[in-house]
């Protein structure tokens, strides 16, 4: 596989866009925020990591702030690309996008009037079954075109751009719009306090006392092009997605499997597509969500397939963005693929003796990057990774 991306667009905690997070993945985050846009017991005692007030404002009354989210990703990363929406109209147009609340959680008006048997319309509920983010990108876009909409839990974003990736390789596609988006929400918000693995401290990825993630929100979008497609137009390669594994272990429904079966197989077929070896891998972006049970299943395999590749693990800037998590990483790993360098990992104080990874603990130069990996594994043992390339070099440089 050697899939081209010619633009990208992401918001997050770190910035509204990809020039500020570049600015601000490289720096300390020293602020903790908390919950302030819906009510809940535990709202002052669990930091999260949410998108700026500027970026909350936009948000239309009809839409969530998923999609919201997603619309800014997608704007910034047609720019990017130097593409509008009228220069795809004579062209094999797809949209997959993952997520997983904005899919899901966005009718509580409804369940709260029909609990209290006040019996409300079914518009929203109708609304709800009806939707699908990728369709609700063709509208926005006012284009013709096949769509997927993709719920594999915190693999989401991930499988979206993989499988995006795979419809430009078999020419299902000239242009595939890709990624994730998800919002902070009450019902996952008080579920993993529910589940005892969310922290009341900032989270420390592989760190011998982690106990638990910080959930965040946001968007990341890719454009990925067909090579014709892509020189037709002149467009600027920025990257490359050379490989995609998924891998479903089905162990449990929260837990990983203990010994990173899933995590391993989808590695193996991630570095299997690209069919580059582990010596050829700079660098990992790590799933690392700062639990006992994530990180340990997680290192057993990234120790299998990718023994002493550097790791860093972006979450612990930006939480856990759920659905949009993969993509959202995706959208970093290439910042980092192209700037040749990892951020460091913050909190992380004290190595695991028990997990025989120790993951960079200050920014470090990756000279010569050309490929990384963007690991992600979800709930109900879903698990998927990408391997990334590097953007082409002009002459000069």
């Amino acid at each position: 596989m050697k899939t081209t991306i010619t633009g990208f667009g992401c918001v997050c905690s770190l910035g509204n866009n990809v020039s500020e997070i570049k600015q601000n993945l490289f720096k300390p985050v020293s602020e903790i925020s908390f919950l302030d846009r819906f009510e809940s017991s535990f709202a002052k005692d669990y930091p999260v990591f949410q998108v700026s007030r500027k970026i909350l404002s936009q948000k239309n009354e009809s839409e969530s702030y998923g999609f919201l989210f997603l619309k800014t990703a997608l704007n910034e990363a047609l720019k990017n690309a130097n593409l509008k929406a009228k220069d795809l109209k004579d062209a094999k147009v797809g949209v997959v996008i993952g997520t997983s609340v904005d899919a899901s959680f966005n009718c509580f008006d409804f369940y709260k009037e029909w609990r209290n048997e006040e019996y409300p319309p079914l518009d929203p509920l109708n609304k709800y079954i009806q939707y699908s983010p990728a369709k609700e990108v063709l509208k926005h876009l006012e284009l013709e075109g096949i769509s997927q909409t993709v719920v594999t839990a915190c693999a989401s974003g991930t499988d979206a751009i993989g499988i995006g990736a795979q419809w430009i390789e078999n020419s299902i596609c000239d242009v595939v719009i890709a990624g994730g988006a998800d919002e902070l929400n009450l019902i996952p918000f008080t579920g993993f306090i529910k589940l005892m693995i969310a922290s009341k401290e900032r989270c420390k990825p592989f760190d011998e006392n982690r106990n638990g993630i910080n959930l965040g929100e946001g968007a990341g979008v890719f454009i990925m092009e067909s090579e014709q497609f892509a020189v037709e137009r002149n467009a600027k390669k920025i990257g490359l997605v050379l490989g995609y594994g998924n891998a479903c272990d089905a162990y449990h429904q929260t837990s990983p499997e203990p010994n990173g079966r899933g995590i391993k197989k989808a590695l193996e077929n991630a570095l299997n597509q690209s069919g580059l070896k582990p010596g050829d891998i700079s660098f990992i972006n790590a799933h690392a969500t700062g639990t006992l049970d994530n990180d340990s299943a997680e290192s057993l395999a990234l120790n299998a397939i990718l023994k002493g590749v550097p790791v860093t693990a972006t979450k612990s800037k930006t939480g856990h963005a759920l659905g949009a998590a993969g993509a959202i990483e995706a959208c970093l790993t290439l910042i980092c693929l192209n700037e040749q360098k990892i951020p460091a990992v913050e909190n992380f104080k004290t190595a695991d003796e028990n997990l025989e990874l120790v993951p960079v603990s200050k920014n470090t130069e990756i000279k010569n990057a050309k490929a990384a990996v963007s690991n992600s594994l979800g709930f109900g043992g879903c698990n998927a990774a990408l391997v990334l390339g590097s953007r082409e070099k002009t002459a000069n440089e």
